[in-house]
């Protein structure tokens, strides 16, 4: 299956005439759609990719590069362009000037510029568009298009380059094929050739952008392309160039994989980070309800948004975390998952070979990949899933064994919940604060509608298992990244709060992770977007100590783990903030951290952003270590 190209790959060869209509069709075979599906595909791209009457588009003329590209953006509705640029993009910059539709979101780091792009199209559903500065200002982002590729957030990335006069004489700033820079982190990398294939190559972007699986492209753009006079283009309506990527399953598939599930004595359902970005929560709830099934989230290293309501009845918390209801299921469905994203390689398979295991995904490259599959779909989870309630719903179902497990599964639902309040108990005064803790009071007072982003290496397993989030628009949502690359935490925040202007935004970000996104804080305080910051400060790179002292070795024998602790000095996250123009406070004592709480959510109510530094209980081997190293410039050293 890995040899096969991915549904974009093929999309893009279909589109670009590398790709003849028949060997598309056979591709779309080979990832499992059925022959009607690749067909109507097909036909959908190759008719987005031709130019419509003249009613459909608009023809401009005697505009600079960068002129006709804003008025391409204007007619496609986008609403901010999130970027930093420089020398390169003035032709374009210009151009904005008497365009207040477009507003330009300034931020001072090119890697806060992409987290907040990632953070507004993940929370409002749209393409995000950035512009940055060259090869410095696309390098300084690479890390945040790897989390955005990795997350399948629509993206269109605009980058300036040298002017086509002087590329090739190793001018500054040059950068020999710097489109490739993103390489496979790209759904699309292009480099325009002609300023008048502008709207052309941004249409084609946005719509390689959002073609499942989803994903950014990346652009460059010679200096001079945007400053020179277009006599003559044309630019085509968006309303021509969307693909309607409704991806049913079969209606045989659909009754087969119903036949699986009415069989099966305990199927075991995993919802994957799919279900985030194309829906199916409420019709996996009521298949859930109706068959009386277990519904997990995906395992810990996914980092997968939570989907699933956590606090129903039939949800048992994470796959590979917290315990099976039934270590004979017999039927295993991952919708919309991996299958699976690790951290090493495991023993032993996770799913028992005697299950049949059943994946269903968008992205045809994942389904099969590590486990052998009885049944495998490419799809959307949404279609897939409100299809097979339907079909169900028209079954005879065995009401007494549904009737069984369902006791099973809710009394394990109730075990679970109250094992974590017990353990939370026994930690509540707790001094550094306990994580634990930290979770309820912040489960307690957070919005019943709030966007939780969430950036947390080690912490995070406490916002799955004491945090309450639900399904739909009006639920609290959980927004987190798979990608890995530290950063995206406090700028997202910021993308998310301009997508949902209506929703109280909450970040939870760890020390470490803060810092690599801290420069995000001005263009919150810029554009006073109010998001709380709740900061779980351990003053370490905890997984990295828990990975030094799990090897055994000479770090966990003498208690010195290199490049780990982040004392001497501490870092005052409270006085940075208000270097960037946001307030905040430190708390230490757990008596005083909901009020704390209160003050930081009751700022950000008021309109502007808040830091809540809270200090948190270490965990894991060596966490009572301070060791940092004996260097020390001034003649000082530590042992």
């Amino acid at each position: 299956m890995s040899d096969i190209p991915s549904i974009s790959d093929s999309v893009r060869a279909l589109l670009e005439g590398q790709l003849s209509r028949r060997k598309f069709m056979k591709r779309m075979s080979a990832l499992g759609f059925a022959a009607s599906a690749g067909t109507v595909l097909a036909d959908v791209v190759l008719a987005q990719d031709t130019a419509g009457p003249d009613n459909d588009s608009r023809q401009l003329g005697n505009l600079t590069g960068g002129e006709l590209m804003a008025e391409f953006l204007s007619d496609w509705d986008v609403q901010y362009i999130f970027g930093l640029g420089g020398s390169e993009e003035v032709g374009f910059l210009d151009a904005l000037v008497d365009k207040p539709d477009l507003q330009y979101i300034l931020a001072i780091h090119e890697s806060s510029a992409m987290a907040m792009a990632d953070g507004y199209a993940k929370s409002s559903g749209k393409t995000a568009f950035i512009n940055l500065h060259s090869v410095a200002g696309a390098s300084y982002a690479l890390g945040q298009m790897v989390n955005s590729f990795k997350d399948r957030t629509p993206l269109v990335i605009t980058v300036g380059r040298q002017s086509t006069d002087i590329r090739g004489s190793n001018a500054f700033l040059e950068a020999v094929n710097l489109h490739m820079l993103p390489g496979p982190y790209s759904r699309w990398n292009w480099d325009v050739l002609r300023s008048d294939s502008i709207p052309e190559v941004l249409r084609r972007a946005f719509l390689i952008s959002r073609l499942p699986p989803s994903g950014p492209t990346f652009l460059t753009f010679s200096k001079d392309l945007w400053e020179e006079t277009v006599a003559a283009a044309e630019i085509i309506s968006p309303s021509r160039s969307i693909v309607d990527a409704s991806l049913h399953a079969d209606e045989k598939v659909i009754k087969t994989l119903a036949d699986m599930l009415i069989a099966a004595k305990f199927p075991l359902l995993i919802a994957g980070r799919e279900l985030s970005q194309y829906g199916g929560a409420e019709p996996l709830v009521a298949i859930a309800e109706l068959l009386g099934v277990s519904v997990m989230s995906d395992v810990p290293a996914s980092h997968s948004p939570l989907v699933f309501p956590t606090t129903h009845p039939n949800y048992g918390g994470h796959f590979s975390l917290d315990p099976n209801l039934s270590d004979d299921y017999d039927l295993f469905w991952s919708i919309g998952g991996t299958m699976f994203t690790l951290f090493r390689r495991p023993s032993q398979p996770l799913v028992r070979s005697a299950a049949s295991i059943v994946h269903t995904s968008i992205d045809g490259q994942q389904i099969g990949r590590n486990y052998p599959l009885d049944l495998a779909v490419v799809g959307r989870s949404d279609l897939i899933l409100s299809a097979l309630l339907e079909e169900l719903r028209s079954r005879d179902l065995p009401s007494a064994r549904i009737a069984n497990r369902q006791r099973v599964i809710a009394a394990g639902h109730e075990a679970r919940r109250k094992r974590l309040a017990e353990r939370a108990s026994a930690v509540w005064e707790q001094t550094p604060i306990a994580p634990e803790r930290l979770a309820v009071e912040l489960n307690q007072r957070l919005a019943s509608d709030a966007l939780v982003v969430c950036e947390l290496a080690t912490s995070d397993l406490y916002v799955w298992q004491y945090l309450d989030f639900a399904v739909g628009t009006a639920g609290r949502r959980h927004i987190t990244s798979s990608g890995g690359c530290l950063g995206w935490g406090t700028g997202a925040a910021i993308g998310a709060k301009i997508a949902q202007p209506g929703k109280p935004v909450v970040l939870l970000v760890g020390d470490g992770s803060f810092q690599f996104g801290i420069q995000a804080l001005w263009s919150a305080a810029r554009y006073k977007v109010p998001v709380a910051i709740i900061i779980w400060n351990n003053n370490s790179y905890q997984a990295n100590r828990r990975a030094l002292h799990n090897y055994g070795k000479r770090a966990a024998a003498t208690g010195k783990y290199i490049g780990c602790y982040l004392g001497s000095p501490d870092i005052d996250n409270v006085q940075i903030a208000r270097g960037y123009g946001v307030q905040g406070e430190r708390v230490d004592d757990p008596d005083k951290l909901g009020e704390a709480i209160n003050r930081c959510l009751a700022y950000v109510e008021a309109g502007q952003s808040y830091v809540l530094d809270v200090s948190i209980h270490t965990r894991f081997g060596g966490a009572d270590s301070t060791w940092h190293g004996g260097f020390s410039l001034a003649g000082e050293t530590t042992s």
